[in-house]
């Protein structure tokens, strides 16, 4: 018997709202990802070194030689990268980490103004799960603690009741990320942890790396939907997480408020209860464990109004 046997996984499905349609995605890197997370020597190899931040420092500073620019098309043509929403030409790139922190034209991702509409803070793949007693209880029943996410008991204590909202950055998506709505906040918290990969077929063999990856967060105090925690996981050859207000500031609501350099990354935010009621159809497939494919910007629920 094989140390590299693989069960055969079923394929990886999501909602695309504007086809209105379910479809296969096409996953970066999918026969690694099966190996090193679906397989038990695969998992020696990623605990011991594919999850270490030496790792991916390693990795992210070949994405920035020069000669890395040879990737870029071979990776738009695989992805489907919609090129005529660059700021600038795929030319003009200096190195493949540059175009995975690529800038889009203002155009490319408007901002539903409805100051009551809550927003995607950016492009990826969007599950709701319940928080109840201290768990996030996803679909599939996994569970970990508030408190094991924000590395402080304490402070998952405001959450209870409320809501998770988490968004999956594949490799190929815009790889920045925006306020979803007016306010302030106070200081970025970092927690430490390892680099793992937040693919769905590494997540489908252990949620917990949610938890315990290298993460930051922050709490926002904004103008319709009450405390929000907005959470940033790096992910397995993630360089840096890059905050453009670190120690705090006021903000409006689609304001850029950072990237992530190259990886696959994940956004989690948490919703104080009764404050914000997200779009059936994204509350539907999350519950079918369906991921709903969303855009920087763009319109997924509505500020609760109490009577």
């Amino acid at each position: 018997m094989s140390f590299f046997s693989l069960k055969k996984q079923a394929p990886v499905q999501i909602y695309n709202r504007e086809t209105n349609a379910v479809e296969k995605e096409n996953v970066f890197e999918e026969k690694f990802m099966d190996i090193f997370y679906g397989t038990s020597i695969g998992r020696c190899i990623t605990r011991a070194c594919l999850s270490r931040k030496f790792f991916s420092k390693i990795y992210g500073r070949r994405q920035k030689q020069p000669a890395s620019t040879r990737h870029i098309r071979p990776f738009i043509e695989k992805y489907d990268i919609n090129i005529d929403e660059l700021e600038k030409p795929v030319s003009k790139f200096q190195n493949f980490n540059e175009f995975f922190t690529r800038k889009l034209r203002s155009s490319a991702r408007p901002i539903a103004k409805d100051p009551e509409t809550l927003i995607a803070p950016a492009d990826g793949r969007l599950l709701v799960y319940t928080l109840k007693d201290d768990l996030i209880l996803p679909v599939k029943g996994r569970t970990f603690t508030l408190g094991e996410l924000l590395g402080d008991d304490e402070a998952a204590n405001v959450w209870q009741g409320g809501c998770c909202v988490k968004l999956r950055l594949a490799p190929s998506d815009y790889h920045r990320f925006c306020y979803i709505d007016s306010g302030f906040h106070g200081p970025v918290i970092h927690v430490d942890g390892k680099f793992h990969s937040v693919s769905p077929l590494a997540l489908r063999h252990n949620l917990k790396i949610l938890h315990g990856n290298d993460r930051e967060y922050v709490l926002f105090e904004t103008d319709n939907f009450g405390k929000v925690a907005h959470i940033d996981i790096g992910a397995m050859v993630v360089g840096k997480i890059h905050q453009h207000f670190r120690q705090g500031t006021s903000f409006l609501k689609g304001e850029e408020k950072g990237y992530f350099e190259f990886g696959g990354s994940t956004i989690i935010l948490l919703f104080e209860p009764g404050k914000v009621l997200l779009d059936q159809d994204i509350l539907d497939y999350s519950r079918k464990n369906i991921e709903t494919l969303v855009q920087y910007g763009s319109a997924i629920g509505k500020k609760v109004h109490r009577l």
